[in-house]
């Protein structure tokens, strides 16, 4: 290794020492089409650069080490498990700290294959005696709860909901259209289009019944109440919500997917009671929830 990598090293790691995080993170780097020697070249720039240093240093605290996940990496067998051997063969490091890139078109995420092996990829770490830590999570982060990893990050706007590189690249020349407000509804598992909510309040009785009590939710249900994705309440309603459908999850993981199986048929059946008067379009409708049904009995399964 060479001095830059041991000075990355040195400046990465003095840094979080001296703002006392609990876990050393060691950083990986992006590449639009990994290298094929990606996983050596990770190791020589980031993990013994960093771990050489700790060792001379005498830092006790415990070892995450990142890794960006592709959906090839997911829907590839051959590097699905490459991946899996290469995060496993370091024995210096105590988890992980995951995030898996998200280019779906569709703000749920609907593919069964992709949805399924990331839960494999977190079981197969977590039985291999690694803490597992997840970034940049939406609503999946309740499917992905089921196998059981340390922590799940959530955020508030959207483009912080899932990792893509557009969101670290210079966009100052790039138009860039305006999301529409969206509020979250943990009886749906979805994020809702402010627009239709308008249209509920008209056309389904008891529309309210469908979004959770918060601090904020009186405020947003006011005739005028000025709806805009900047708004800081519907960030602040599902901060609250969101937060507190994780924590009423079961703690024991075959609890737990029983009962998430349960939430998703109530939210189907929610969408059921929306649709006969109010047709969605497939981001706020519920057509996420079968397939991450199929989802969850297919891990359960394995």
């Amino acid at each position: 290794m060479d001095e830059s990598q041991l000075k990355l090293a040195k400046l990465c790691i003095d840094y979080q020492q001296g703002n006392d995080f609990k876990y050393i993170v060691i950083p990986t780097r992006y590449y639009e089409d990994n290298p094929t020697n990606y996983f050596l070249q990770s190791s020589d720039y980031f993990v013994e650069p960093f771990c050489t240093y700790l060792k001379k240093n005498s830092v006790d605290k415990p070892i995450l080490l990142s890794v960006i996940i592709k959906s090839i990496m997911l829907t590839d067998a051959d590097r699905f498990n490459q991946v899996l051997n290469w995060i496993t063969s370091h024995q210096n490091i105590n988890g992980v700290y995951l995030i898996f890139e998200n280019n779906f078109s569709t703000k749920q995420i609907k593919v069964f294959e992709y949805l399924l092996n990331v839960l494999k990829i977190i079981d197969i770490l977590k039985k291999n005696q690694l803490e597992v830590h997840i970034g940049y999570t939406n609503t999946e982060a309740l499917l992905y709860s089921i196998a059981m990893p340390d922590s799940i990050t959530i955020a508030s706007y959207e483009n912080l909901r899932n990792f893509g590189i557009k969101r670290f690249r210079d966009l100052e020349k790039t138009q860039m259209r305006a999301p529409n407000a969206r509020l979250y509804s943990s009886h749906l598992l979805q994020w809702v289009d402010y627009n239709y909510i308008q249209s509920m309040k008209s056309l389904v009785s008891n529309y309210e019944e469908m979004f959770d009590d918060s601090d904020y939710k009186p405020l947003m249900f006011t005739p005028d109440f000025n709806w805009h994705f900047m708004k800081a309440e519907p960030y602040k309603h599902y901060f609250q919500v969101f937060s507190k459908q994780l924590a009423t999850l079961p703690t024991e993981k075959l609890a737990r997917i029983d009962s998430l199986k349960e939430i998703i048929k109530k939210a189907i059946s929610n969408f059921t009671i929306i649709e006969k008067d109010v047709l969605l379009d497939d981001n706020s409708d519920g057509s996420h929830l079968p397939i991450w049904f199929n989802v969850i009995n297919a891990f359960s399964k394995e």
